[in-house]
């Protein structure tokens, strides 16, 4: 048949039918399934269009051969049975599945191109570069994501973004025993792309600002104020801590697992607020404090041996913590010191 049809296949799909409560739990347990399915490219542009966002299209230099055997895949993969799947953002998602039904149907006649970034970052690397001129959402993505970003990159997992997938399909070629060809024949800007100008803001200064704020509160000794700080950095830290528990073993979320983060963010933070606001220091808060002292230390060894990176905010609110518990640390000891020589 001749007939033209002009039809968007999406594997990005979802779906909000059991309710958003229902969604935004799937959501956060790394439960939600994405779908393959199809749509109008004109609502497809007109939605791109709306939200400011480009569209470049990529033509394929397939013979009918390969476009028969191609649209064979689509069909199969739209079929009820097999058109959900279990996302995952870095190594599952709406731009490697595009990836990976095309080398599927040119098999190894597929030489897929070599970016010049394979092999050279790791997914947080990458990430921050996308995300420089968002850095609450940086850090947000930083404390939640545990080391298995930490690895690199290689040619094939770059793909896991658009941006990459468009320049290594740029150059691949398509290759058998007699021939040799691009496998982009033409490409064309449809919706010329126009980003948002953000201003960059360092917001790691804030970060030094309570560091700072520590640290004249112990220099000039204000007690009660400074428990009243410490209370409010043991909370946030403590709640922080009961999040990332949940991320790495309440979720299927790969990426949230084995989270170094948690060897400062602490659920355990809570109990201190217990003991400061009840002054029952004793045995038991004395030898958290010195565990707690020895996780700090251990995080700021990561900083240098990159097992897991951190990102920069954190850093002072890492050394200011330490103080804190430090504080503790000598005025539990002196308090058991105190009692046994009463005793």
């Amino acid at each position: 048949t001749n007939e033209r049809v002009d039809l968007i296949v999406n594997w990005g799909l979802f779906s909000f039918s059991d309710g958003q409560v229902q969604f935004g739990y799937d959501f956060a347990k790394g439960r939600l399934k994405y779908k393959m399915g199809f749509q109008r490219m004109d609502d497809f542009i007109y939605e791109y269009k709306d939200s400011k966002r480009g569209v470049r299209e990529q033509i394929l230099n397939l013979n009918n051969k390969i476009k028969e055997n191609l649209l064979e895949k689509i069909n199969e993969n739209y079929k009820p049975e097999n058109r959900e799947y279990s996302y995952e953002f870095f190594y599952d998602n709406c731009s490697s599945r595009i990836r990976d039904i095309i080398n599927i149907s040119l098999g190894n006649q597929l030489k897929l191109a070599t970016s010049l970034d394979a092999n050279k970052y790791s997914f947080r690397e990458i990430i921050h570069h996308y995300l420089s001129n968002d850095p609450w959402l940086e850090l947000g993505i930083d404390l939640v994501l545990g080391k298995r970003i930490d690895v690199i990159v290689d040619n094939k997992n770059l793909m896991f973004l658009p941006k990459y997938m468009e320049e290594i399909f740029d150059k691949s070629t398509i290759e058998n025993r007699n021939t040799k060809k691009q496998l982009i024949l033409k490409k064309n800007e449809i919706i010329k792309n126009q980003p948002e100008e953000l201003e960059k803001s360092n917001i790691t200064k804030y970060s030094w600002i309570i560091f700072v704020a520590t640290i004249l509160l112990l220099i000039f000794k204000r007690e009660k104020i400074f428990n009243y700080w410490s209370i409010i950095n043991f909370l946030t830290f403590g709640i922080l801590g009961l999040l990332l528990i949940f991320m790495w073993f309440g979720t299927d979320h790969q990426a949230t697992k084995y989270n170094l983060n948690l060897l400062w963010a602490s659920p355990f933070n809570l109990l201190l607020i217990y003991f400061i606001i009840s002054k029952k220091w004793n045995f038991v808060s004395y030898w958290y404090l010195i565990i707690s002292l020895a996780f700090i230390f251990t995080t700021i060894l990561f900083w240098f041996t990159l097992t897991q990176e951190f990102n920069d905010f954190v850093k002072p609110l890492i050394l200011q913590l330490g103080l804190i518990y430090y504080y503790y640390f000598k005025k539990n000891k002196n308090l058991i010191n105190l009692n046994s020589t009463k005793d």
